[in-house]
């Protein structure tokens, strides 16, 4: 019986190609409908001794000028949100308004469990957090620990009496 080289190597190529195929789209399915998992971190009112501010030397708000700050948590207990915000824009969107681009560290109780958070927000240039009541949403950047592989989003919201609220929505 004489075989057809040619035929056989091309039916496992396909049957590989396949295989891979559905491999691959299991894996999407599964990353992709992965339920989202929630974890609040909360702190008390943000005082002056926990922020250092550092002006790029020009007046008013300008760009570079920074403000970087330690927080400790109420809950979860031994957490610590440290970080920094620096003005990228000034004047903007509104004259009394800037951006800020965010580099935030949360770390819930055991130094290796953090979450990293990015992106920017509006806030009026005379407040050194933002204003009360506020609620904004940047992204999760990642994680380690055991939010190693995080990716998602942070709800922040500074409630009236000053504490403050951060719901991660995430999954890995």
């Amino acid at each position: 019986m004489k075989t057809n080289v040619t035929g056989v190597v091309a039916i496992v190529i396909a049957l590989i190609a396949l295989v891979g195929t559905g491999s691959s789209f299991a894996f999407t399915a599964a990353t992709t409908l992965a339920p989202l998992q929630t974890v609040e971190f909360t702190h008390a009112e943000v005082v002056a001794s926990q922020v250092t501010v550092l002006d790029s030397g020009l007046d008013g708000s300008s760009p570079g000028d920074q403000r970087f700050f330690i927080v400790p948590a109420t809950s979860p207990a031994g957490g610590l949100l440290t970080g920094s915000l620096t003005v990228v824009a000034a004047g903007q969107p509104r004259p009394s308004e800037e951006l800020r681009r965010s580099d935030l560290v949360f770390q819930f109780g055991a130094v290796e469990d953090q979450l990293v958070v990015g992106g920017v927000a509006v806030y009026e240039i005379e407040d050194p957090t933002l204003s009360l009541g506020k609620v904004v949403t940047r992204p999760i950047v990642g994680g380690s620990g055991v939010y190693a592989g995080a990716s998602g989003w942070v709800d922040s919201t500074h409630n009236q009496d000053g504490t403050w609220v951060h719901v991660f929505h995430y999954k890995k």
